[in-house]
């Protein structure tokens, strides 16, 4: 029988991280992207999934993330569909859990040509500031993935000489060009660069060329298939033996298989190593929501920069971020004479911390692991 070439889109939300730095509002099954960070009323989770779906439809949208993590996401967000949260194995990082997908979809449509699938690769833990100019680029980065049978990404114009991040480099002499209406910018990727130390990071941002790495990817599911073989053909081979195994609905071969997979990040397994790589300009405001100094907060904002949340009582503080989860009636915070402060109450929880060590929740957390406490 020759495979159906009917094109299909789907989207892909890679949505498995534990969101520690989150800590005390964050717990083990309630990780960062089931909480409204960004919104007041929307999951971050929520908030990714709504440009996706509008592009390729609800139901044609799927979750990767962890076993422990499938309830509390069909509980977080009912309407979507149950048999579309995929859950790995283990933990096996983002290559690990894209090669699953890529596993899953062949299973899921055995007899459809894997050049008619174009996936659209997103993550939950971002704020975009402009959902038009964002749902532009995804348009424009699929189309690129088809047209071209390229591996493509969004390359974030850096505001700062950012240390956390990863950069994209690009060809900027000669935009890529292709049939279609009002696009996004594409680019030929040069290089992939890992994080910059200070120096380096300001030599990228002055240079116009270099762009942080977003996270987001866009393939067909034939080129991903390819690539994958010239770049890591033993993790193209597992994908090829997990769809067969998911077909017969073996997850014992599935696992044992999954488990062997090196804990690796696509970018260094595939996307470094590829020379067939575009990129699309992201032209909306980016942010990766790491950690709490990264939360715009959707409470107010005082004269002196306090951001707060949970009606707290703020005296004479500058630039601090006060998150009250418990709420005012039930408890009352006040924060006095801090600067560059994060102060976060919750029911069974308090975290105080400078802004500037936002980055080392994860020790308090390893620690009261350590002490077998109840309120991870």
């Amino acid at each position: 029988m020759t495979p159906k070439m009917t094109a299909l889109r789907v989207g892909v939300i890679m949505a498995g991280g534990s969101g520690e730095r989150f800590w005390p509002l964050s717990r083990q099954h309630l990780p960062k992207q089931l909480l409204a960070l960004t919104h007041p009323d929307k999951s971050m989770l929520s908030l990714a999934i709504e440009p996706i779906a509008e592009l390729v439809g609800l139901n044609n949208v799927y979750i990767i993330t962890g076993k422990h993590l499938a309830a509390p996401i069909h509980e977080a967000e009912p309407y979507f569909p149950y048999e579309n949260i995929l859950t790995e194995p283990c933990k096996r990082n983002t290559a690990g859990a894209l090669a699953y997908t890529a596993a899953w979809l062949m299973a899921r449509y055995p007899d459809r040509n894997p050049d008619a699938i174009t996936l659209a690769v997103t993550t939950a833990d971002h704020r975009i500031g402009d959902a038009e100019g964002f749902k532009l680029m995804l348009e424009t980065a699929m189309n690129m993935a088809e047209q071209r049978n390229a591996l493509v990404t969004c390359g974030i114009p850096p505001t700062r000489p950012e240390t956390g991040f990863g950069y994209v480099e690009a060809i900027m002499d000669e935009p890529v060009a292709f049939e279609s209406g009002k696009t996004s910018p594409v680019y030929q990727v040069r290089a992939f660069h890992e994080k910059p130390d200070a120096e380096q990071a300001d030599r990228f941002v002055a240079s116009g060329r270099h762009y942080w790495n977003s996270g987001m990817f866009f393939w067909k599911l034939s080129v991903f298939l390819g690539e994958l073989r010239r770049a890591r053909p033993a993790l193209a081979e597992a994908v090829v033996t997990m769809a067969e195994a998911l077909k017969r609905d073996d997850t014992a071969i599935v696992e044992r298989i999954f488990e062997a997979i090196e804990g690796i990040s696509i970018d260094y397994a595939l996307m470094e190593k590829s020379n067939n790589v575009l990129m699309v300009r992201g032209e909306f405001p980016w942010a990766d929501v790491g950690a709490w100094n990264a939360v715009d907060s959707s409470g107010t904002s005082d004269s002196s920069g306090n951001r707060t949340i949970g009606d707290p009582v703020v005296v004479d503080c500058a630039n601090c971020i006060v998150y009250n989860a418990a709420g005012a009636n039930k408890m009352a915070v006040g924060v006095v004479g801090m600067e560059d402060a994060i102060v976060v109450v919750t029911d069974d929880a308090v975290l105080v911390m400078p802004q500037s060590r936002a980055q080392d929740v994860r020790a308090v957390v390893e620690e009261l692991k350590h002490r077998n406490a109840k309120q991870i």
